[in-house]
């Protein structure tokens, strides 16, 4: 089975691999696979089939509120993790006019962070900066790095390794965008066919966040062999990581009309979308209650 986001070295997929590593899955007869998969072809390998599930709240609303038959199973960390980095030379908000910045593809989080982070520094996104969709984390990593974009959009932990490097945090786009980020989505038809499956992952999932939450040690030094972290950063991205840890994958209905509204703004979508339209919860709840 397999489960997809478009990370490969971000934080934010620490809960769900330290849930793999600790063989919860396993022991739910599921044997789990991660991949990195663009969050655009993610949602089509998942209404295709190619994929279970894919793990980003985000882009499964966004999905949803277009009318992709996708269902959001829960919402587990409810802050961006995301901040604007740029190379040491870019100094002020008014030195990033006319540059490039680097986010993972349109309509994704990070294009989403960018873009509410631009704004709050004064600028235009569609006028005073070219926004470039590179992929994954490691990807703008390189090419920020490289010179071949001035800014770029990076989650934990690689916004501390860079901070710790000399390049710049323009802007934290957890300040603001205060919405749901990762969470399990599953396809309609997944969901209609195959209950039982979706019952197990939730089961082990839950296990995998309760350990997360209740093993700090263990999750750094988890981290730290997986991600190639020293201890000082793992344990800086870790606080950062409970500081936006929803309620057992449940957020407020406010907190969900927000990000449908912001979603629909967005994308210019005018058709009523309901929270029923977007999420499904039953199987989340049947999950923390046999956690109880």
């Amino acid at each position: 089975m397999i489960v997809s986001h478009s990370v490969r070295g971000s934080l934010s997929i620490g809960p769900l691999l330290y849930g793999i590593q600790k063989g919860f899955y396993r022991q739910e007869g599921i044997e789990l696979l991660y991949v990195s998969i663009r969050a655009d072809l993610g949602i089509k390998a998942l209404v295709s089939g190619d994929v279970d599930f894919i793990y980003s709240a985000g882009t499964g609303i966004r999905a949803a509120v277009q009318g992709v038959p996708v269902k959001v199973l829960s919402m587990d960390f409810t802050k961006v993790f995301h901040s604007l980095m740029s190379r040491s030379a870019i100094t002020s908000a008014a030195a990033l006019k006319g540059k490039k910045v680097a986010v993972s593809s349109f309509g994704a989080t990070t294009d989403l962070s960018a873009r509410a982070s631009l704004r709050a520094l004064g600028l235009d996104p569609t006028r005073d900066v070219t926004i470039l969709p590179l992929g994954g984390d490691t990807v703008r990593f390189a090419a920020l790095q490289s010179g071949t974009v001035q800014a770029a959009m990076m989650s934990l932990p690689l916004n501390i390794q860079l901070k710790k490097m000399g390049y710049r945090e323009l802007f934290y786009a957890g300040k603001i965008l205060h919405e749901p980020l990762t969470g399990l989505v599953a396809s309609s038809e997944k969901i209609k066919n195959n209950p039982q499956q979706i019952r197990k992952v939730m089961r082990a999932f839950m296990r995998g966040m309760h350990a997360f939450k209740t093993e700090r040690a263990d999750f750094i030094s988890f981290v730290q062999k997986k991600f190639s972290l020293t201890k000082d950063v793992a344990e800086e991205a870790y606080d950062y990581m409970v500081d936006s840890l929803s309620s057992n994958g449940f957020v407020e209905e406010a907190v969900l009309e927000n990000a449908i509204q912001a979603a629909k703004k967005v994308l210019g979508v005018n058709k009523p979308v309901s929270a029923d339209d977007i999420v499904d919860y039953s199987f989340l709840r049947e999950a923390v209650k046999n956690e109880k």
